[in-house]
C-alpha cells in the first residue's frame, strides 16, 4: 500500500478580529518581528474598519488593534507597500455612501507602529467594487491597482475594469495613483489575476465574471489592453489565477462556486485556450492563490471555501492532484472570504492567512510548523481614531448613474434562509443521507445545511456526533468524495 507524504502544513491558529472581515493580507507595520496583518472589516462593532494584528515573533500574533473608518460601505483590500518606505500600506474598495454613492479607491500610507496617514481617495468611474489585485502592470516598479467594479450604460448594468497606474517621482513610488485605463468587461466581474499570460513579455489581466460565467482576458499591448476576450465559460466563476509555465504560455486556474469545481485551462497556440482538468468536491469556493509550496519547482494551488482550505499539488505536466486539508471548517458554518501567502515565520516558506466573514476572525496556517503558542485574551479596542478628512482628488472621473440599491453596507453575513423540509415518505438510507431522500449523492450536501436550522431528518448527523453542523457538512463531502 503507497504511503502518504506527511502533511506540509501544520495546526492552524484563529486570531479574532473586527465584524465581517472582507479582506487580509501581509504588511510591515514596525520593521520588527516578520510581517504582520491586516483585515479590512465590513460590520465593525463601530461601523467599518481595519483590524491589524501586530506578529509577535515564530509567526504568532498579538491581539488586534482597531482603525475605524466612517463614512464608506467597505467591499475588498489590499495590502502592499506602495510608496517603497519599508512600511506596509492598505488599499480599500469601497462605496462613500454619501449621495450619491459612487464607488472609490482608499490609500492609507503606513507611518510606522501601525499608524496611517488620512487616506488618499480616488473615484472609480462607477460603483460597487467587487475585486482589488496589487502588481507592476506596466513595468515601472512601481505598484499599480486593478479593480473590479460596475457602471451604468443606457441605465443598464455593465462591468468595469480599472486600472491606477502607482506614480512615481523620479524612480521612486511615491504611494498616489492615477487612473490609466478603464474598460467594460462583462456584467459583474468579480475576480482578478495579473501575470504574464500569452508569452510575449506584457503583463496582462484575466478577470472572471460570475453573472455571466465567463473567464476573460485583457492582454496587454504596450499602450494599454486589447478589447477583453472570452476564454472559457465557467459557471458563476468566484476566482481566477495564473498558472505560470516555462515556456512563456501561462494556464489558468478558476473556480465555479457554484458547481464547487477547480478548473484548469491550458495555453496552445498563445491565446487559445482548452480545458486541462476539472476537480469537483469543493463547497462554495471563493478564493485562490497559485505558489509552489513545497520546492518542487511546480505550481501548487490553495483553494478557499467554506470548508476551509484545501491544497492541489502542481505535477510536472501542469496537471493538479488533491494534496492535503490546510485548514478545516470550524465548527460553526464558515463563509471564507479571502487568501493570502505570505512567510510569517520568517522559515523563508509561504505561509496562508485567510479570512472569515461569519466567524470575525482570521486563521493563520504555517508552512512545515504548527502555529506557536496564541494568547487567549483579546482586550477590547476602544481608542480607535475617526478617519474623516478626505484630500482633494485629481485625475478621477465621477460615476455617473445613481444605484438602484441602498447606500447602507450590504456587507452583513447572514445564515443562509433554510428552505422548507420536505414530507419524508421514504426509508433513510443511513448517516449521510441528510435529506432522507433514500439515497446518498449531492443532494445531501444542501440536505446538512437544511438539517443545521431544522434536524428533522435524522440521518443529516454524518458523523454520529447527537448535533448537526459545520463538521456533518466536511463529513458529507468527504464521504462524497471517497464514493
Amino acid at each position: 500500500m503507497e504511503s502518504k507524504a506527511a502533511p506540509l502544513f501544520g495546526r492552524p491558529a484563529a486570531y479574532e478580529v473586527d465584524g465581517a472581515p472582507l479582506g487580509v493580507g501581509a504588511l510591515e507595520l514596525n520593521g520588527e518581528q516578520g510581517l504582520d496583518i491586516a483585515t479590512a472589516n465590513g460590520t465593525g462593532a463601530d461601523g467599518p474598519s481595519f483590524s491589524l494584528l501586530v506578529n509577535r515573533g515564530q509567526g504568532s500574533f498579538f491581539p488586534e488593534t482597531r482603525t475605524q473608518v466612517d463614512g464608506f460601505s467597505f467591499q475588498t483590500a489590499a495590502m502592499a507597500d506602495f510608496n517603497a518606505d519599508g512600511l506596509g500600506d492598505i488599499a480599500l474598495a469601497a462605496d462613500d455612501i454619501e449621495f450619491p454613492v459612487r464607488g472609490v479607491v482608499l490609500i492609507f500610507l503606513g507611518e510606522g507602529d501601525g499608524e496611517f496617514a488620512e487616506p488618499l481617495e480616488y473615484r472609480l468611474p462607477g460603483i460597487f467594487p467587487t475585486c482589488l489585485e496589487v502588481g507592476d502592470v506596466d513595468g515601472d516598479s512601481a505598484l499599480d491597482l486593478v479593480v473590479c467594479h460596475s457602471t451604468s450604460a443606457g441605465g443598464a448594468s455593465e462591468g468595469r475594469a480599472t486600472v491606477l497606474h502607482g506614480v512615481l517621482d523620479g524612480t521612486t513610488p511615491t504611494g498616489s495613483f492615477r487612473i490609466a485605463f478603464s474598460e467594460r468587461v462583462g456584467t459583474e466581474p468579480a475576480s482578478a489575476a495579473i501575470g504574464l499570460i500569452d508569452g510575449d513579455a506584457l503583463v496582462d489581466i484575466a478577470i472572471g465574471d460570475r453573472v455571466e460565467s465567463t473567464v476573460f482576458v485583457l492582454f496587454g499591448n504596450g499602450n494599454g489592453y486589447d478589447a477583453p476576450q472570452p476564454i472559457e465559460d465557467v459557471a458563476a466563476v468566484s476566482a481566477v489565477a495564473v498558472l505560470p509555465r516555462e515556456d512563456g504560455l501561462s494556464g489558468l486556474a478558476a473556480t465555479s462556486r457554484t458547481r464547487g469545481r477547480l478548473l484548469i485551462f491550458e495555453q496552445s497556440p498563445a491565446r487559445s485556450f482548452q480545458l486541462l482538468e476539472e476537480h469537483g468536491m469543493l463547497f462554495s469556493p471563493s478564493a485562490l492563490r497559485v505558489a509552489d509550496f513545497d520546492d518542487d519547482d511546480n505550481a501548487d494551488i490553495a483553494v478557499a471555501s467554506i470548508l476551509g482550505a484545501d491544497l492541489w499539488t502542481g505535477l510536472e505536466d501542469g496537471r493538479f492532484e488533491r494534496g492535503e486539508v490546510i485548514f478545516p471548517a470550524s465548527a460553526d458554518l464558515l463563509s471564507t472570504i479571502d487568501l493570502e501567502l505570505a512567510d510569517f515565520n520568517g522559515d523563508g516558506r509561504l505561509d496562508i492567512v485567510s479570512s472569515s466573514s461569519s466567524d470575525d476572525e482570521v486563521t493563520v496556517v504555517l508552512n512545515g510548523a504548527d502555529a506557536a503558542f496564541t494568547p487567549t485574551s483579546t482586550p477590547t479596542v476602544t481608542d480607535t481614531p475617526t478617519i474623516t478628512n478626505t484630500p482633494t482628488i485629481t485625475d478621477t472621473p465621477t460615476a455617473t448613474r445613481t444605484p438602484t440599491r441602498t447606500a447602507t453596507s450590504t456587507n452583513t453575513v447572514r445564515s443562509p434562509t433554510p428552505t422548507p423540509t420536505p414530507i419524508v415518505t421514504t426509508t433513510p438510507a443511513g448517516p449521510g443521507d441528510a435529506n432522507c431522500d433514500g439515497r446518498i449523492d449531492d443532494a445531501d450536501v444542501l440536505g446538512v445545511i437544511h438539517a443545521s436550522f431544522d434536524p428533522t431528518c435524522p440521518t443529516a448527523d454524518v458523523n454520529g456526533d447527537g448535533a448537526v453542523n459545520a463538521a456533518d457538512l466536511i463529513a458529507i463531502v468527504r464521504l462524497l468524495g471517497a464514493g
